[in-house]
């Protein structure tokens, strides 16, 4: 269920704090004539030539005109510029873009060519009107064998259909930036398609994510533009995760700091890294014990304005010891009991800061203050326009443009809670505005350490206001999934469903089973060795949600072989019973097509119903990978079979030949016969039984990609609700996707959809945005992703001041 965030949107014209800063201009769209940027921008694939307006820009300066014809059902209209440029510098990419019609538009996309690849970096354009656009270097995808940043010969703006409607997209004033603070981006480890590729540019894009929410300007530059001197003009430069810094990325970075540049690295630590910052390498250690890293415990005094603590989760950490005396130890691990585990968490330096582990994505108050404090401690001629820049940033993180607006919102949104909520919602907005005036007076007055300690005040009273300004609703669905089958690291099952039930939850759905483990005694699947020591966890969950009166859908991750045990791999390999891809290339995933996989997920389902009183059974991953599976040569036969036709030529005539939707169909009644056999046999077994889904939110899209036809599945009344992974953080895609979801189900079933609050990881009161724009659409209750620790302590309690308050 993960889903990585790529994009951050900034609304349209709003004044940010000014630091130092390169633009260059990439293309401002001022043709003198429709025919000028014709000879400019060149249409691809039977797309529409470029045209010029003015007439719908908030300044009235030409825009390129874009006419998205999806009407003759292209995935996407798309135009080219050939350039030559050298965009190694620069981290963020910005431009106003305009869309007629939102739902038109799946999302854009901002093609890079350099050499023989092409950086793609994915916009979204969710709401009408101007809106501008920044894309960090972190956001952008590697495609192919791009030379580098410093070699762009070409531009692709593509836009893609979302459901067959034309529309018209704008785009004016395309620039990109170089700031003083910059991200660094680990390409090194991306372009060798590491296992850890991905979580470096999922900390690169939250690191972006957290400065953006602060108000910052900043850029993202990779180790490759580091090598070439990128960081040349910065004053700080940030390493989110970066496992393989090459020797001449290292020498750059020695220079920077000769010059006078500071660094704060994260996880990964060089040797000669290390030596800039005082500190030898001593290791690596992975939790003794559950939690045993769970928060770092700061030392205010070493770095004025810092938090007391940082919550972090994490399950293991790099071992450094000072070997300097002007290296300094400001965080310590502790564990989830407060307990000081005396493994240095954080170190200072004059030329850098480390931390032993990636900063995970939660406790945003007290990490944002932490990031300040050090930043400014760090560069102290930043301090003032770091403070500012913040100041002027409180009250945005829901996703408000100002303060003001946001204040107006709590003000009118507290009007339909009672009485005594709404003084006490208004009494905390009231002192938060008071609080922000003496915050702005200290860091005019040079008091940064005291300018952000009061800032953080005032947003706290201003997150008080903010929640409980929203009323409760009786009787709606309110649920969570759990990844894990254990539950919160360091809690048992009790502890955690108490935390649900206290909070105003109702639904608990736990991760129990997957396409080839289990974590309890199964007589179908192989077990998991942790249920030997800690048992059987669907048993522990059901007592404690009957204890607290909450209900238990079990989970299945369906096909899906990730956490299989090998040698049950190894026999299903020697079976034939795996998947193939159009190359021919294994997949760790069961085949649908094969009647001993529809058999074993069949079997696997209907003993947890047999075995447990659950409330219910809940797919996910039921579907096919993606569009490029499965087409292994069992599929071919029984393709043939089943439609009576000779494929000439396999894979080809199934993917785009004479034979591609009937495939489709296929495929799709492979995946729906399971869903039809547990939702049938079940109810059999137990007819109070409730059969549900996460699915894809794309639908009719997810059908032709994926095989996931979930509409059938609730026109045929083999689901009892369903639940879209409605993952984003931007608001305005949220209600686009969950308004054409109401259409598919029709009121047919509960809709209930999926927030992201882990994936992409959204701050508690942008969870509570979305709950609220989905209780407006009419939905009938709301499922979030992912019941961790960060949920836990973070997101619940929030929530329960005002939106799943107990009456």
């Amino acid at each position: 269920m993960y889903v990585c965030k790529s994009i951050v949107i900034l609304m349209t014209f709003i004044c940010s704090v000014a630091f130092g800063s390169e633009q260059l201009i990439i293309d401002s769209f001022e043709y003198a004539e429709s025919s000028e940027a014709q000879d400019v921008w060149k249409p691809q694939a039977e797309s529409p030539p470029v045209g010029l307006t003015s007439h719908i820009t908030p300044n009235g300066k030409k825009a390129l005109l874009l006419q998205c014809d999806f009407s003759r059902k292209p995935d996407r209209c798309y135009w080219d510029r050939e350039v030559k440029l050298d965009l190694s510098r620069f981290g963020k990419f910005s431009l106003n873009v305009y869309v007629k019609d939102p739902q038109a538009v799946r999302n854009g996309t901002i093609y890079l060519q350099s050499g023989n690849g092409w950086f793609s970096g994915s916009l979204t354009v969710a709401s009408e009107g101007w809106q501008r656009v920044s894309i960090w270097k972190s956001d952008f995808r590697i495609e192919d064998s791009p030379s580098g940043w410093d070699q762009i010969n070409r531009i692709r703006l593509s836009f893609w259909n979302a459901n067959d409607t034309d529309t018209i997209v704008a785009v004016d004033d395309f620039e990109a930036v170089a700031d003083e603070i910059m991200i660094v981006l680990g390409d090194l480890t991306i372009r060798k398609k590491s296992s850890e590729a991905r979580s470096v540019q999922q900390y690169a894009g939250l690191m972006a994510e957290t400065l953006e929410k602060l108000g910052l300007e900043f850029g993202v530059v990779n180790d490759t533009d580091v090598e070439s001197g990128a960081l040349s003009g910065c004053k700080l430069a940030l390493f989110p995760h970066n496992p393989d810094t090459s020797e001449k990325e290292i020498k750059a970075i020695e220079r920077f700091v000769k010059s006078g540049g500071k660094i704060m690295l994260f996880y990964s630590l060089p040797e000669r890294l290390a030596k800039l910052m005082g500190l030898e390498n001593t290791g690596w250690v992975r939790a003794e014990y559950p939690g045993q890293f769970s928060s770092i415990r700061l030392k205010p005094e070493a770095v004025i304005g810092s938090p007391e603590m940082i919550i972090q989760g994490s399950p293991h950490t790099r071992t450094v010891k000072s070997a300097s005396p002007e290296t300094k130890i400001i965080g310590e691990w502790t564990d989830t009991e407060g307990k000081k585990t005396g493994v240095p968490a954080i170190t200072f330096h004059p030329n850098g800061t480390f931390m032993g582990h990636v900063l995970m994505p939660n406790d945003t108050i007290n990490k944002s203050q932490m990031l300040l404090a050090i930043f400014g401690k760090l560069v102290p001629d930043m301090r003032q326009s770091l403070a500012r820049a913040a100041l002027r940033n409180v009250g945005k993180q829901a996703g408000f443009d100002s303060f003001n607006e946001a204040s107006g919102f709590i003000a009118s949104n507290s009007a339909a809670v009672s009485e005594t909520q709404r003084a006490e919602a208004l009494e905390h907005l009231a002192e938060s505005k008071k609080l922000l005036i003496h915050a702005e007076q200290m860091s005019e007055d040079n008091q940064y350490g005291e300018a952000l300690k009061t800032m953080r005040k005032a947003t706290e009273e201003f997150q008080e206001a903010f929640f409980r300004s929203f009323p409760s609703r009786k009787g709606e669905f309110r649920a969570l999934w759990c990844h894990s089958a254990f539950g919160i690291p360091g809690w048992d099952w009790d502890k955690a469903i108490e935390q649900i039930k206290t909070n105003g939850f109702n639904a608990i759905v736990p991760n129990m089973l997957w396409g080839g483990l289990a974590y309890y005694p199964s007589e179908v699947l192989p077990v998991a060795e942790e249920v030997k020591e800690k048992g059987d966890q669907i048993d522990q969950c059901l007592k404690a949600c009957r204890k607290y009166g909450v209900q238990i859908h079990v989970w299945k991750v369906n096909w899906n072989l990730s956490r299989a045990p090998e040698e049950f791999v190894k026999r299903l390999r020697r079976e034939g019973r795996l998947q193939r891809d159009r190359e021919g290339n294994e997949l760790r995933w069961l085949c649908p097509s094969d009647p001993k996989n529809y058999k074993l997920e069949l079997d696997s389902m209907l003993e947890v119903v047999r075995k447990y009183d659950v409330d219910g059974v809940h797919f996910d991953y039921i579907r096919y990978p993606n569009i490029n599976s499965c087409y292994c040569s069992d599929c071919r036969e029984r393709f043939e079979k089943s439609s009576g036709v000779k494929v000439k030529n396999w894979p080809e005539d199934v993917i785009n030949g004479a034979h591609a939707e009937e495939f489709v169909n296929w495929k799709c009644g492979n995946i729906t016969k399971l869903v039809k056999a547990v939702s049938e046999q079940a109810r059999k077994i137990n007819p109070k039984i409730k059969i549900s889904a996460a699915v894809f939110r794309d639908y009719p899209r997810c059908r032709q990609n994926v095989g996931q036809d979930w509409k059938v599945w609730i026109e045929s009344g083999y689901l009892d609700f369903v639940c879209p992974m409605d993952y984003t953080a931007d608001n305005d895609q949220f209600g686009n996707w969950v308004d054409n979801q109401i259409a598919v189900v029709n009121k047919k079933v509960p809709l209930y959809p999926g927030i992201g609050a882990s994936a992409p990881g959204l701050p508690p009161e942008q969870v509570a945005m979305q709950i609220h724009q989905a209780r407006k659409l009419g939905v009938d209750g709301f499922i979030i992703f992912n019941y961790g620790l960060s949920v836990a302590r973070d997101v619940l309690p929030a929530l329960s001041k005002g939106l799943t308050k107990m009456e």
